[in-house]
């Protein structure tokens, strides 16, 4: 029940408990020590009136009758105020101070009065009881005497009265009682002001401790309820401070590692000991979609790979190999999305061991090994075809000799068309290189793509009368300036204008158009060859990539074209892009390329 109590209630009962106790005790004490005080000093004074009228009785002429016994009681009796008895050895009352003569007679037996059973045994016998025959309450004194006349032996035996004594006891108490509570009453209307003049200080450290509970770690207690409580008050302030730095530290911390969490292009995610996600930061969130139920899932849930699962289940449990090492593996997460996972231990054997799963995107890095793999494939592909045909025909001419002027003219003709195809594969080649690199310098400035594309149109002009291609220019006629090259510009729209002229029918158009918005020019060179198949789209810009159908019929071409096109427009600040079939046609190609508008 004291538990349900405030620390002011319960402090104020245990003070007004132990200052009752306090004030009980001693009161108790002193009042049975006082009474039997007064009761022995009472005691010892009916003895000394005793044995006074027993002196006064020896003293006397024995007794002739009956009634000079009871008028030697009676008189002495008033003159001592005390009431004097003798009762006879059978317990018969013989005379009474206080009782009329005639009623003498009508008395009890005091045989058996504890004063005077003892008096027989020891002389001297007391006891302290109410007199129903006075209706007072008395000490009693009695002492065995000898015959005298007509009086036999018995006992004497005088009562002093007790009862104005006790009437002062009582008094006494009563003034006692009233005085104590009196003074418990002052001092508990003092204790509680004290109480109170107490608790507001430690209201105070209550409200400050609360605070700091809370989260307000500047909160001080600034007024102390007295100097036992400073050392407290000091510890709740030092307390604060040294929470509020470790949290203000922690905050940078945190702080430090968010950013450097939300700024790296790895997915991190972090794994708590029974393997449940804790947290992620951004770049998980554009790996793996859908991450804001992620906390509190296991990996499985949000990643659908159990190789990934039972590595991190594996890691969390200490069983791979080494502990201080990260676990990696390689897992796929859709087409062409490859990333390579480290899983690492966090924290201790004690505290439960978690882990730090980093997912690196190594996509670029898959697709750019298979551009290797095929770049060299590709290019001993298109340079041992040129070399044996080289080969061939310069053995030819050596071992048939020249007497045929005719066939040996068609043989270095052909010697010369696969050297000029070699010659022009390790151009594009370096040229590619140096735009990969940017080793080849690039002069920005303002260029009419008009004129760019006029150039362009002018170089494939011959193959384009070969093939009865025209060209539909719908360029505006002012021209449109742009920030560019202007000899890679027209690389660029030469390229793709000798593409559109290879693949389109005989007799076909090649149309060139272009879109504005306030920052970027949108060009866009369009055939009506037969298009390029969809899952060839996404690779026509890599190094020595043709569509298989088309290799055969244009084996002119070093298939490195787009390629340096895609170098080019992005060292420019813009993005090259087909659509095959251009939207609202059934066949053809359309290439668009973005360059920036030059601000007037």
């Amino acid at each position: 029940m004291l538990k349900n109590l405030s620390f002011r209630s319960r402090l104020l009962l245990s003070f007004w408990g132990v200052l009752f106790l306090a004030l009980l005790l001693p009161s108790l004490y002193y009042r049975q020590i006082l009474s039997a005080d007064i009761e022995a000093d009472t005691r010892a004074n009916a003895v000394r009136q005793l044995n006074l009228a027993y002196w006064l009785s020896s003293q006397e002429q024995p007794f002739k009758t009956v009634a000079s016994l009871q008028q030697w009681c009676k008189t002495l009796g008033d003159h001592l105020e005390i009431r004097i008895t003798f009762v006879a050895a059978d317990g018969t009352v013989l005379a009474d101070s206080k009782v009329a003569f005639s009623r003498v007679p009508a008395m009890d037996n005091h045989a058996n009065r504890p004063e005077i059973i003892q008096a027989y045994k020891e002389e001297l016998g007391t006891s302290s009881r109410y007199s129903t025959t006075l209706g007072r309450h008395l000490i009693y004194a009695a002492r065995e005497i000898d015959a005298r006349g007509i009086i036999p032996s018995g006992v004497i035996r005088v009562a002093v009265p007790f009862s104005e004594v006790r009437k002062r006891l009582d008094n006494l108490s009563k003034n006692f009682i009233f005085i104590i509570v009196l003074t418990f009453s002052a001092t508990i209307f003092l204790s509680y002001l004290l109480v109170r003049q107490l608790e507001i200080p430690i209201q105070r450290m209550i409200r400050a401790a609360e605070a700091i509970e809370s989260g307000d770690y500047r909160e001080r207690i600034r007024r102390y309820p007295g100097k036992e409580f400073s050392p407290l008050a000091q510890a709740i302030n030092q307390m604060a401070e040294r929470i509020d730095d470790h949290i203000k530290t922690i905050t940078e911390q945190k702080q430090q590692l968010g950013a450097i969490l939300d700024g790296m292009s790895e997915g991190v995610m972090v794994l708590d000991s029974n393997g449940k996600i804790k947290t992620t930061n951004k770049a998980l969130s554009i790996i793996i979609p859908d991450l804001s139920t992620a906390v509190g899932r296991r990996p499985l849930e949000m990643v659908r790979s159990h190789e990934l699962q039972r590595a991190c289940d594996q890691v969390i449990s200490g069983d791979h190999e080494s502990e201080l090492q990260p676990l990696r593996l390689e897992i796929f997460l859709g087409p062409g999305r490859v990333f390579e996972v480290n899983i690492v231990q966090l924290g201790c054997q004690e505290e439960g061991i978690g882990a730090i799963v980093v997912f690196h995107d190594i996509s670029e890095l898959k697709r750019l090994e298979k551009v290797r793999r095929d770049f060299v494939a590709n290019v001993s592909h298109e340079l041992r075809t040129p070399l044996t045909s080289i080969k061939g025909y310069a053995e030819t001419i050596l071992t048939e000799g020249s007497e045929d002027s005719e066939s040996a003219r068609e043989f270095l003709e052909i010697i010369l068309k696969h050297s000029n195809h070699m010659s022009n594969m390790v151009d594009d080649l370096l040229q590619l290189a140096r735009l990969e690199a940017r080793e080849q310098s690039i002069e920005f400035k303002s260029v009419n793509a008009v004129d760019a594309l006029n150039s362009a149109w002018l170089d494939c002009s011959s193959l384009a009368g070969e093939r009865s291609i025209n060209l539909e220019n719908l360029l505006p006629e002012e021209g449109v300036l742009v920030r560019a090259d202007s000899e890679q510009l027209e690389q660029v729209f030469r390229n793709l204008l000798e593409n559109a002229v290879k693949y389109g029918p005989l007799g076909g158009t090649v149309t060139i158009a272009c879109d504005f918005d306030p920052v970027m020019a949108t060009f866009q060179v369009t055939d009506q060859g037969p298009g390029i198949p969809i899952q060839d789209q996404p690779r026509i810009f890599e190094r020595f990539y043709q569509v298989e159908k088309d290799r055969a019929n244009h084996n002119d071409s070093t298939g490195l074209g787009l390629a340096i096109c895609r170098h080019i427009i992005q060292n420019h600040g813009g993005r090259i892009w087909v659509e095959s079939p251009p939207q609202g046609e059934t066949r053809g190609s359309a290439f668009f390329f973005t360059l920036p508008l030059v601000r007037e």
